[in-house]
């Protein structure tokens, strides 16, 4: 579910933690007297479906700053949320070559941050190397990781645990943080600076959007994940027929498949806005539509986040596992996909899986959802 925003700006601000008591509830465990760290830097779509665990450690230690450790193009997605005391950027991009001097000076000086810091509690989601070497830098008494996390990760925790909760990769997260004394709050919301959401009604009045609108997010990374662009190009004509605005959306990487799967509608009744807006705006544009139709990608968890109408495509990926979040009725796969099958999102040849579903199995989902309503 990786995404490219680049030359978004970065930040790393304290937040006022407003709404902390939506997330008070009985603690499990001795409250730490420090800092709490989440770590969990990619990818965009994990991100969103990790704020159940954020809610979770909120409601633990209400009292406890809690710190989110995330990639710097992904910033804008977490520091609207209540429960978050500041962000703590990881920028990727500027570190791919460590060894350059400039890259190298950043990183000690980023590892001397986390150290002082003083985190008492740190969690590592993402179980790579590179987070398991961020939990390390903390220096937290108390560092939780899996005990079979990937490229020896493991070694950054000094609490390890066996990883269980599944299919579903955020009951997974959240399964960890109860082998940890930490009771789960199943709370996806995610939340939206109110300047973005202002910025984004001033583009809708200059483009003309004054009702209801769609977002369609035709594009993925992966091959495998790609409905047709022609089936796109078709729902999107039927949406229009509903009455309402098709706002086309996808990162700066992705201008291509947006734009083969552009309808051939008037441009007043299809926009094509891939590559144009900042992350905030984005997550803005999700937050106002009437429904959200996206392959397995960022769009479909932040839709979700947000409480929209939402459907989503799946084929090559496992809805059970990395499906919209307590959310499987808003999913359509391919007729008589079995839990049992395969699923390698790396697989190209998977791509044929998304043929098999048509564009009125997809039409049919859409007016279940629309007929939903938001859920908050």
């Amino acid at each position: 579910m990786e995404s490219d925003w680049g030359g978004l700006a970065s930040v790393n601000v304290a937040l006022p933690r407003r709404g902390v008591a939506d997330y008070t509830v009985g603690i499990r465990m001795a409250p730490p007297t420090g800092r709490i760290l989440l770590i969990k830097p990619s990818a965009l779509g994990d991100v969103c479906r990790s704020m159940p665990v954020l809610a979770s450690l909120k409601a633990a230690f209400p009292d406890c700053p809690v710190d989110w450790l995330v990639q710097d193009d992904f910033t804008a997605i977490v520091q609207g949320h209540p429960a978050v005391d500041r962000v703590v950027d990881f920028p990727r991009r500027a570190w791919r070559r460590w060894w350059l001097p400039q890259a190298a000076k950043q990183i000690i000086a980023f590892r001397k941050m986390l150290g002082e810091s003083g985190y008492t509690l740190a969690v590592d989601l993402q179980g790579l190397f590179r987070s398991g070497i961020f939990l390390r830098f903390t220096q937290a008494s108390r560092r939780v990781g899996w005990s079979d996390a990937r490229e020896f990760a493991w070694l950054g925790a000094n609490q390890r645990h066996t990883r269980r909760g599944g299919p579903d990769a955020t009951e997974v997260m959240l399964a960890l943080l109860e082998d940890a004394g930490i009771a789960p709050i199943r709370d996806a919301r995610i939340f939206l600076p109110v300047a973005a959401a202002d910025v984004w009604r001033l583009r809708c009045a200059q483009m003309g959007i004054k009702n209801t609108y769609a977002v369609l997010a035709p594009t993925s990374r992966w091959i495998s994940k790609r409905w047709p662009a022609d089936r796109w190009r078709l729902l999107a004509q039927r949406v229009a027929a509903l009455g309402m605005k098709v706002v086309m959306v996808g990162a700066p990487s992705e201008r291509e498949q947006v734009r083969a799967a552009m309808p051939t509608l008037p441009q007043d009744d299809a926009i094509d806005l891939c590559g144009m807006l900042p992350l905030q705006e984005w997550m803005a544009a999700l937050q106002g539509a009437a429904i959200v139709v996206a392959n397995d990608s960022a769009a479909l968890h932040a839709a979700v986040g947000f409480g929209r109408s939402a459907v989503g495509i799946y084929g090559a990926t496992d809805p059970a596992s990395v499906g919209p979040y307590q959310r499987a009725e808003s999913v359509v796969a391919p007729p008589g996909m079995a839990p049992r099958d395969a699923h390698a999102y790396r697989d190209d040849r998977l791509a044929q899986r998304m043929h098999l579903i048509s564009v009125d199995a997809v039409e049919k989902k859409l007016h279940q959802e629309l007929q939903r309503g938001a859920r908050w």
